[in-house]
C-alpha cells in the first residue's frame, strides 16, 4: 500500500549515495505515470521493456473479461479478494497477482482492503452500453493468435489468418456461430464514433427519405439514425445471420417498423435510397474489391443520393493515429488495410463517385462524404468538412 519512486543521483553529487527512494504512503498513479514517462527518455531499456509487454496487457485485459471480473466489481464500493475469487472461479493468488497489473492500468483499484472499478475498466462490463468487453475477447482471442504470424504477413504480403487457418476470418466466422457473433459485437463496441452521424447534413437533408446500410452488421448505426429522425426509413444489406441479429436489435431499439431486411452480398445494393452507408467494410478488401463494391453502390446511387463512408482514414503527414495500428491489424487479420484520404479519393472517382467532403468522427474515425460524379455539391458540403 505504498508507492515507491526512483532517482538515480548524478555522479558528481556529493551526498555521497547512487540512488534514491521515495515512499509515499497509498497508491498515487498519476504521480507514478508522470514520473515514469518524465523519465523515459533517459531510460531507453525500460521503454522497450514496456513495450514488449504489450501482449501480456492484451491477455490481461482479455482474461478479465473471460472471468467477468468487471462484472463482479463495482465501481463505488470495494469487493474482497477471497470473495471476488469465489464469484469469478479463481485461484486468489493468481487473481490477486492480475489485480495488481490491473491496478497499474486504471482497470481497477484498491484501499488495501478490496478492489473496485474504474470508469476505464467499467467500459469491459457486459452491461455497459456499448460494451468493450466483445473487443476484449476478440483481441485477445482470434486476433492475437493469428497476429503472432505477422511475420508472414510482412515477408509475403500474405494474410496471416489464412495463413493459420488455412480460410480467411469470414469463412471462418461464418462456420462458427459463437465467433460470428462474437465479431458482430465487437463492431458494435466502437459504435460511440457513430454519435456525430445522426446531425451529418446528408443525413438530416434526408428527412423522410431512405438509408441504405450496405453490410450494416446487427444494425448498430441504423437503428442511430433511424431513433433520431423519425421520419427516416431504413434498408440493411446483410449476410442472412447478421440479418436476423439486427432485425431483433432494431426491433428492441423499436425502429423495426421501418427498417427493411435484405439478404444478400454488396452485388444486392438496392437502389432509390437518398443515403447510401458503408460503415467500416471498404478497409476489409484490397483495391479492386473496393472499386467493385463503390461501382455496386454507385449503379444503385440516384442522381441526388450520398455515400457516406466510415473509416480509420491514414494521417498524411504520419502523425499518431489508431489507423497506424488498424492498417497492420488489417494487413494480417483481413488482407485489407486502412488508407489516406487521398487514396480514397482515387478509388471512388474510378467508380464514377467524387469526394466531396470529410469530418472527424470519435475514436480516430473519419466520415467521407462521396457523390455520383457531375452530380451538383450540397451547400452543406462546401464547408469545413471539404477534403
Amino acid at each position: 500500500d505504498g508507492t515507491v519512486l526512483y532517482f538515480t543521483v548524478p555522479p558528481d553529487s556529493k551526498a555521497g549515495y547512487r540512488r534514491l527512494e521515495l515512499y509515499v504512503p497509498g497508491e498515487h498513479p498519476d504521480v507514478l505515470a508522470g514520473h515514469l514517462s518524465g523519465r523515459q527518455a533517459d531510460r531507453p531499456a525500460e521503454t522497450l521493456l514496456l513495450l514488449l509487454t504489450g501482449a501480456w496487457t492484451t491477455q490481461a485485459l482479455a482474461v478479465s473479461a473471460e472471468l467477468r471480473l468487471p462484472d463482479a466489481l463495482d465501481t463505488g464500493t470495494t469487493t474482497g479478494l477471497a470473495a471476488l475469487a469465489r464469484t469469478v472461479g479463481a485461484d486468489p493468488d493468481a487473481l490477486a497477482s492480475l489485480l495488481r497489473y490491473l491496478a497499474m492500468l486504471d482497470v481497477v483499484e484498491t484501499d488495501g482492503y478490496g478492489y473496485r472499478l474504474t470508469a476505464l475498466g467499467a467500459l469491459l462490463r457486459s452491461d455497459a452500453p456499448s460494451s468493450m468487453r466483445p473487443l476484449a475477447l476478440m483481441y485477445g482471442g482470434p486476433f492475437y493468435r493469428s497476429f503472432a504470424e505477422l511475420g508472414h504477413t510482412v515477408r509475403t504480403g500474405g494474410v496471416a489468418f489464412d495463413h493459420l487457418h488455412g480460410e480467411n476470418h469470414f469463412e471462418h466466422f461464418a462456420r462458427q456461430s459463437e465467433l460470428a457473433e462474437l465479431f458482430d459485437l465487437s463492431m458494435a463496441a466502437s459504435s460511440r464514433m457513430f454519435e456525430p452521424l445522426t446531425a451529418h447534413p446528408a443525413v438530416t437533408a434526408a428527412a423522410g427519405g431512405t438509408v441504405v446500410d450496405v453490410a450494416g452488421g446487427n444494425g448498430e448505426l441504423l437503428g442511430r439514425l433511424l431513433t433520431a429522425h423519425p421520419r427516416l426509413r431504413g434498408v440493411l444489406l446483410e449476410r442472412p445471420h447478421a440479418v436476423e441479429a439486427a432485425r431483433r436489435a432494431l426491433d428492441a431499439a423499436g425502429c423495426g417498423d421501418r427498417c427493411t431486411y435484405l439478404a444478400g452480398d454488396f452485388a444486392d445494393v438496392p437502389p432509390g435510397g437518398d443515403v447510401y452507408l458503408l460503415s467500416r467494410i471498404l478497409h476489409d478488401w484490397d483495391d479492386e474489391r473496393c472499386r467493385e463494391i463503390l461501382r455496386h453502390c454507385a449503379a444503385a446511387m440516384p442522381a441526388h443520393a450520398d455515400l457516406l463512408i466510415v473509416e480509420r482514414v491514414l494521417p498524411a503527414d504520419g502523425s499518431p493515429s489508431l489507423a497506424t495500428a488498424w492498417d497492420l491489424h488489417m494487413r494480417c487479420n483481413v488482407g485489407g488495410r486502412e488508407r489516406r484520404a487521398e487514396h480514397y479519393a482515387r478509388l471512388l472517382a474510378d467508380a464514377g463517385l467524387t469526394l466531396v467532403g470529410s469530418s472527424p468522427l470519435p475514436l480516430d474515425a473519419t466520415v467521407l462524404h462521396a457523390r455520383r460524379a457531375g452530380a451538383p455539391v450540397p451547400a452543406q458540403a462546401a464547408g469545413p468538412d471539404r477534403p
